[in-house]
C-alpha cells in the first residue's frame, strides 16, 4: 500500500509540473477512481493539485471540490459546515450529470447526519436518489448503495424498522450491480437488525442460517462466524442450549474478534450479556456473574444489573438481590431519561428543520413576487413599444381585411344558397314512410339490446368506496387505538397489513396509485390511508410510534411523490381530490 501511496504522489508531481491549470477533468477522474481504494493517497494529490486551483475554470474547481469532499469523508474527517457543500450541490444541480448529482446531494445529506440534523440529512438522500439515472450505464451504484446504507441507519436510530428494511432492500439491490458477491452477502445479512426489532425471530435465525452458509462457501468464516451472537441469544432464550452451545464454539474460535486473554474487540462488549445469559441458562452462575460485571464495565449497565439481579435470585443472597434491583432500575431510569434525551433532540432539530423551511419558502416567495412584477413591467413596456410600431400598418390592414371579408361573404352566401337548394331537393325525393319504419324498427333492436344488457351478466368495474373502507372492521379497530380505547394502542405489523389489504381492496384505484405507481415507502403510504380516514397528525404519529415530525416529513415526502408539490399542508386536500376524480369517471 505504501508502494501504491508514492507512485501516486509522484505522478501527481509530474502532472501537475506539466498542467496550467486548464484540462483538469481527466487528471481529478484518474484521482476519484481511487478514492475508494486509497482514500488518504488521493487526499494527497488533491491537496497539492489544490495549490493551483486559483488558476482553474470554475467547472474544475467545482469537480475539485466535490472530490475532496468525497475523499475527506472516506478519511474519516468529520465536517462541521453545509455552507461549501451547499454551494457544490448548487453547482452541479444546475450543470453536473447524474453521477455527480447524487454525489453531491449524498454529501451533503452526510454533512447534515454530522451535524445532528437527521431531517435535512434524509431529505438531501431523497433529493438523491431522484437525481439518480439507473438507465446510465456509466452510473455509479457505488454512492448510490452509500445513499441507502446512511437512509438505514438514520430509521435505525429513529426506531422505524419497515422503512429500515424498504432501505436496506435498496441497499442490496445496489450491492448486486456491482457484481461483488461477498459485499452481496453481507449486505443482506444488515436486515437480520431490524427483523430482530420486529421480533420476528424466526426469520432472524433463517436470515443468519443462510448468511452464514452463503459466506463459508466463499471462503468468509471469519464473518460467518461474527453474525452468531442474536442467533446465540435467541436459542438461549428458547432452551435450545445444545445448538447456542454450538453457536458460541464457532463464534469464539472462528469469528476472529477475540484476543489472546479472551476478550472480545472493542464495539462488540454486548456479548458478554449474552454469553452471561447462557451460563446462567446452564446454571454456571459464578461464571454468568463474571460475564454480566464483564458488561458492567463496558458500560452495558441495564442488561449487566438485570443479569446480576438474576444470578442472585437463583443464589437467594436477599442483601445482593436488593442491592442490584435498586442498580437495575438505577440503569433503566438513566436509559430512559437519555431516550428522552434524544427525543427531545430529534424533535428540537425537526423543530430548527421546519423552521428553517419556513423562512426559505418565505424568502422564495419574495423573490419570485418581486421577479413577476419586474416581468410585469418589461412586458408592459415592450407590448406598448410593439404597439406603437405597427399601429399605423394595423389600420390600412384593417381596410383591406374589410374589403376582402365582404368577397368572402357574398361566395360564402352563394355557396349556402346553392346547399341549401340541394337539400330542399333531396327532402323532397325523401320517401318519409320507408324511413320512418325503418328507424322504429332500428328503435325496437335497440331496446332489445338495452333490455338484454341490463338484465345479463355485465362485467363488474372496479370503484373506489371510501364509504366501505370507513366502515370495516380493521378500520374500526384503529379507531379504538387511536381513541386508546384497546389494549395495545400501537398496531402490531399482521394489523397495519389488515390496514393496507382491506384500503386495497375497498380503494383499488387510489391503492394502485400510492403504492405501485408511485411508489411509496410504508411510512408514507400508512400515513396516506390514516388520512383518508381523517386521523389528525398526533394519531398517526402515536400509532406509527413515531415523532410528530416524522410523520411530517413523511407526508411531504408522499406530496413531492404523488402530486410533486413541496410541504405537508397540501397532501390531504390532494388525497380527496383524487376520490373526486375516480368519482368523476
Amino acid at each position: 500500500m505504501k508502494n501504491h501511496i508514492s507512485l501516486y504522489i509522484i505522478a501527481a508531481i509530474l502532472l501537475l509540473t506539466a498542467c496550467n491549470g486548464s484540462g483538469m477533468r481527466t487528471e481529478l477522474q484518474n484521482i476519484d477512481e481511487i478514492i475508494e481504494t486509497s482514500p488518504d493517497a488521493a487526499l494527497t494529490l488533491l491537496n497539492k493539485y489544490g495549490k493551483n486551483k486559483d488558476t482553474w475554470s470554475k467547472a474544475d474547481r467545482m469537480r475539485y471540490e466535490l472530490i475532496r469532499t468525497k475523499a475527506l469523508y472516506k478519511t474519516g474527517v468529520t465536517v462541521r459546515s453545509d455552507s461549501s457543500i451547499s454551494e457544490i450541490v448548487s453547482y452541479f444541480d444546475h450543470r453536473g450529470n447524474s453521477n455527480e448529482r447524487v454525489l453531491a446531494h449524498y454529501l451533503l445529506g452526510r454533512t447534515y447526519s454530522m451535524m445532528g440534523e437527521a431531517p435535512q440529512a434524509l431529505q438531501a438522500y431523497y433529493d438523491a436518489i431522484d437525481e439518480a439515472d439507473t438507465l446510465n450505464l456509466d452510473f455509479n451504484y457505488n454512492t448510490l448503495a452509500a445513499v441507502y446504507g446512511q437512509m438505514a441507519n438514520i430509521f435505525h436510530q429513529q426506531y422505524l424498522p419497515h422503512d429500515e428494511i424498504w432501505a436496506l432492500n435498496h441497499y442490496v439491490g445496489c450491492i448486486k450491480h456491482l457484481g461483488d458477491s461477498i459485499e452481496s452477502v453481507v449486505a443482506q445479512s444488515q436486515l437480520i437488525r431490524p427483523y430482530y426489532i420486529l421480533g420476528e425471530k424466526d426469520s432472524v435465525l433463517q436470515m443468519i442460517d443462510n448468511s452464514c452458509e452463503k459466506l463459508r462457501l466463499l471462503g468468509e468464516y471469519k464473518r460467518a462466524a461474527g453474525l452468531l451472537p442474536s442467533a446465540i441469544y435467541i436459542y438461549t432464550e428458547r432452551g435450545q442450549l445444545d445448538e447456542a452451545h454450538r453457536l458460541i464454539t464457532d463464534f469464539e474460535n472462528n469469528s476472529g474478534l477475540f484476543d489472546e486473554d479472551g476478550s472480545i474487540t472493542k464495539g462488540r462488549e454486548h456479548y458478554y450479556c449474552t454469553k452471561g445469559i447462557y451460563e446462567l441458562a446452564t446454571n454456571k452462575l459464578d461464571s454468568a456473574e463474571w460475564y454480566f460485571r464483564k458488561a458492567i464495565q463496558h458500560g452495558y449497565l441495564s442488561d449487566g444489573y438485570k443479569g446480576l439481579l438474576a444470578v442472585y435470585r437463583h443464589k437467594n443472597v436477599l442483601d445482593s438481590i436488593i442491592l442490584f434491583s435498586k442498580l437495575y432500575e438505577n440503569a433503566q431510569d438513566t436509559l430512559h431519561n437519555q431516550m428522552q434525551i434524544d427525543a427531545t433532540h430529534r424533535m428540537s432539530a425537526l423543530y430548527d428543520y421546519s423552521r428553517t423551511q419556513k423562512e426559505l419558502e418565505e424568502e422564495n416567495h419574495k423573490t419570485r413576487t418581486a421577479r413577476i412584477w419586474i416581468g410585469i413591467i418589461l412586458f408592459l413596456v415592450g407590448l406598448s413599444i410593439i404597439l406603437a410600431t405597427y399601429k399605423y400598418k394595423k389600420i390600412q390592414q384593417k381596410k383591406r381585411e374589410q374589403i376582402s371579408k365582404l368577397d368572402k361573404a357574398l361566395m360564402k352566401a352563394k355557396d349556402e344558397y346553392t346547399t341549401i337548394q340541394n337539400e330542399l331537393q333531396r327532402l323532397r325525393n325523401q320517401d318519409y314512410i320507408s324511413l320512418i319504419a325503418e328507424k322504429e324498427q332500428k328503435g325496437q333492436e335497440l331496446r332489445q339490446t338495452i333490455v338484454s344488457l341490463a338484465g345479463g351478466n355485465q362485467p363488474s368495474i372496479s370503484v373506489d368506496d371510501l364509504e366501505k373502507f370507513e366502515n370495516s372492521k380493521i378500520v374500526s379497530v384503529f379507531n379504538k387505538k387511536k381513541d386508546f380505547k384497546s389494549d395495545n394502542p400501537i398496531p402490531n405489523k399482521a394489523e397495519w397489513r389488515a390496514l393496507e389489504m382491506q384500503f386495497s381492496k375497498d380503494m383499488p384505484t387510489i391503492y394502485k396509485i400510492l403504492a405501485k405507481e408511485k411508489k411509496l415507502s410504508p411510512l408514507e403510504l400508512h400515513t396516506c390511508i390514516l388520512l383518508f380516514l381523517d386521523f389528525e397528525d398526533g394519531a398517526i404519529a402515536n400509532l406509527s410510534n413515531a415523532i410528530p415530525q416524522t410523520i411530517t416529513t413523511a407526508k411531504s415526502r408522499a406530496n413531492k411523490k404523488i402530486f410533486n408539490e413541496k410541504g405537508a399542508q397540501t397532501l390531504k386536500v390532494g388525497l380527496l381530490h383524487l376520490i373526486k376524480e375516480g368519482d368523476l369517471v
